[in-house]
């Protein structure tokens, strides 16, 4: 079932938070089998840290075809920056981008934010899902859950006007 009109001009996200690998690769297979379109789920792998845990991350969701981000220290305006997991993409310079989520740092709430920035200090992995039907909201927020074994927030945005 599509959500309402009033929906339309809103984009809505859930978030899963996991500590291990495992539990985020078992999220996403579930996530595959549900048929949710690639395109809709996002990993967010954490920085690289001293023992190369990044590539764990980061290998396990562009594996199975989802779209995966490295976060990395920004100059910036934010604490981070995504890096594709995707070497092609990463060496051509088209794997890079401030945002992930765009907006995040005006929408999220304060605490929501340093959850998540304490989350991927810490080593952990988020899994982002875009949901556009009530029935994908099932899915994924049961998913997530399931195996998202350090939270999951959920969070509706305005969808923002170009120009």
């Amino acid at each position: 079932m599509k959500m309402s009109s009033s929906d339309d001009r809103k984009v809505r996200y859930a978030l899963g938070l996991f500590t291990r690998v495992g539990d985020l690769e078992r999220a996403l297979q579930e996530l595959g089998a549900a048929r949710l379109p690639l395109a809709q789920v996002k990993v967010i792998a954490p920085p690289q840290g001293a023992d190369g845990a990044r590539g764990v991350w980061s290998s396990s969701g562009a594996a199975l075809g989802f779209d995966t981000w490295i976060a990395a220290e920004a100059g910036g305006g934010g604490p981070w920056q995504f890096i594709s997991a995707d070497p092609d993409r990463a060496a051509d310079g088209s794997g890079a981008r401030a945002e992930v989520l765009p907006g995040f740092h005006i929408w999220a709430l304060e605490r929501h934010a340093r959850q998540l920035d304490r989350h991927l200090r810490s080593g952990g992995g988020i899994v982002v899902v875009q949901f556009k039907s009530e029935a994908e909201e099932r899915t994924a927020c049961t998913t997530l859950l399931r195996h998202a074994t350090a939270g999951v927030q959920t969070h509706e945005i305005g969808r923002q006007s170009p120009g």
